[in-house]
């Protein structure tokens, strides 16, 4: 009896053996297919960004070295257009570059203390700069955080913001306001800056999905919004590595999309 019995405590240890392993394998395979999926998106949003910006520059060098060395005016357009999509392939680069640092571990926020409103001001220059170019104009408000010191990373700061005006560029660009709002209010241990737009907000359900690499919200074609994808994930990931967070806010009554970027007070513990 006692053998018999052994032999059942070792057929179910075996058995158990085997479950294990089953289940493990099919967690290797779920997680091998999801690995997939992400590389197959990655693949696709990047080489779709890629191919506009090289298209354009065989076409309007093409047309370059075609211009008559006389017609100055037209040399002068293509050679304005040879550089706008040069600086849309170098933050499509720089952009992937980073966020595939951040996956690593690899990427070091360099925090230091600064006046929040200053820091904000300081950093907007290169989002000033694409919202012109895209029609749309920034209102700043942050007064209220001036005196308020924070500890973040000048950089990450100004790369956030960029993100965060350059989606409020693309899915608002068929609002009737050309406005994108950015202010800021301090709290006890962090500051939050805000930034929204009068655009048609994000869908229902996908308040998730957006912060993803490679997604975009289900009712934008990929094709008719540039980008690879990566603008809210970089941000979002850029915030949690200075201490902070960013989170898009409940939707708005008068519509729109707001997002919002904590930052850590000088002296508070991390979040």
């Amino acid at each position: 009896a006692d053998d018999g019995f052994g032999v059942g405590r070792s057929l179910a240890a075996a058995w158990g053996a085997v479950g294990l392993a089953v289940v493990g394998g099919a967690a290797l395979l779920v997680a091998a297919h999801r690995l997939g999926e992400r590389r197959g998106r990655f693949v696709s949003a990047v080489t779709h960004e890629l191919r506009t910006p090289l298209t354009t520059f065989r076409l309007y060098a093409d047309l370059l070295a075609d211009a008559r060395d006389g017609d100055s005016g037209r040399r002068a357009d293509y050679v304005a257009t040879l550089q706008t999509e040069a600086a849309r392939l170098a933050r499509v680069v720089e952009g992937v570059l980073l966020y595939a640092r951040l996956e690593e571990g690899a990427a070091r926020a360099r925090r230091e203390r600064v006046d929040a409103a200053e820091l904000v001001e300081r950093a907007l220059a290169p989002s000033t700069r694409r919202a012109a170019e895209a029609g749309f104009e920034l209102e700043v408000d942050v007064e209220s955080m001036r005196g308020v010191v924070v500890d973040a990373d000048p950089q990450a700061v100004e790369q956030i913001l960029l993100n965060l005006v350059d989606n409020a560029c693309k899915y608002a660009a068929a609002a009737p306001s050309r406005r994108i709002m950015i202010d800021g209010v301090a709290e006890a241990r962090a500051v939050r800056i805000r930034v929204a737009d009068e655009g048609p907000g994000v869908p229902a359900g996908q308040e998730s999905a957006i912060f993803r690499p490679f997604r975009r919200a289900a009712t934008h074609a990929v094709e008719a919004t540039p980008g690879a994808g990566l603008g809210l994930a970089l941000a979002r990931g850029l915030a949690r590595a200075g201490g902070g967070a960013l989170r898009l806010l409940p939707r708005r009554a008068e519509g729109g999309a707001c997002f919002e970027l904590a930052l850590p007070r000088a002296g508070a513990e991390r979040r």
